[in-house]
């Protein structure tokens, strides 16, 4: 059977949050839950999706907001995978004393990402990228049976993620783009953490920061 996704918009920054299931074997994986989760967890329930793991791009408080309200609500417990690379940021609260937003500390994680890395859903698996430059353990799931990845805060519909907070740099996060992304093939849907849809195509053309358009490749 094939994956779906669902989207969900949540929080006052417009996270996007993404649910990940087989349709035959109902089993699903959350990437970057945030605000409302409680939505997240309703469409699960209704579905009757079995949740195995919550993966997140990167550490930033604003992508895990809602896992400890979905680990108190989800049976069996799931595992939580981020790459040790942001375990740091991770523990220190993900930025969220920088922005003055009181968030729960979140549990630490007990899988952790690795490049290369595959993980099966159903009878698909799921590619993990570390895509080092928005933070140092920045990752992208690549989902070649749907043509998709899930690229967090590392490029957007014509930008990039920021390289000014704790970890980041611009020269990383070009480069990750250029070798992790933009080896993608050109029909890859793009599905960031933030803001619209983007296509791998469309972002080696017109992207002002690290596409054809800026004379960068």
């Amino acid at each position: 059977m094939s994956l779906k996704i669902q989207l969900f918009n949540s929080g006052p920054i417009d996270n996007n949050v993404v649910l990940l299931f087989d349709e035959g074997t109902r089993q699903g994986i959350i990437f970057d839950p945030s605000f409302d989760p409680d939505t997240v967890l309703q469409v699960i329930n209704e579905q009757k999706i079995s949740v195995g793991s919550i993966l997140f791009t990167h550490g930033h408080f604003d992508h895990f907001a809602g896992l400890a309200y979905l680990l108190a609500n989800l049976t069996p417990l799931p595992k939580v995978g981020l790459h040790k690379g942001d375990l740091k940021i991770w523990q220190e609260g993900g930025g969220s004393i920088q922005f003055r937003i009181p968030i729960d500390p979140p549990p630490d994680p007990d899988m952790t990402l690795e490049h290369g890395q595959q993980i099966q859903i159903g009878e698909q698996f799921i590619e993990v990228r570390h895509t080092p430059g928005h933070s140092p353990g920045s990752v992208i799931f690549y989902m070649p049976s749907i043509s998709t990845a899930v690229v967090g805060d590392l490029i957007f519909k014509q930008g990039i993620g920021r390289t000014d907070l704790e970890g980041g740099s611009f020269p990383e996060l070009a480069h990750s783009i250029t070798t992790q992304v933009f080896s993608l093939p050109a029909e890859t849907i793009l599905i960031p953490g933030h803001g619209p849809e983007t296509t791998v195509g469309d972002e080696q053309k017109y992207n002002p920061y690290v596409g054809k358009s800026a004379n960068f490749l």
